[in-house]
């Protein structure tokens, strides 16, 4: 979680800890086309025995978006 909270505030979101794995994330101050927010869940793959990142994307553009979300990634290297 704690390399999570650290990727998500070198790309530049806001975030808040909505629950023990959950986090709620805002780029970008006002609606532009470079806003958005999204959660970030860590989660557990039962079959694989492997643990996640889930991204939700609540508003904003899909291109904003995938551009955050690929950014928040490859620091995360998944």
């Amino acid at each position: 979680m704690a390399a999570l909270r650290q990727a998500t505030d070198s790309a530049s979101c806001r975030c808040r800890l909505l629950e023990p794995f959950l986090l709620s994330c805002t780029h970008a101050k006002s609606a532009s086309e470079h806003f958005c927010h999204f959660e970030a869940e860590v989660c557990r793959l039962q079959r694989l025995g492997l643990t996640g990142v889930l991204f939700r994307r609540l508003a904003g553009t899909s291109l904003a978006f995938r551009t955050v979300v690929t950014s928040i990634a490859s620091q995360l290297q998944l």
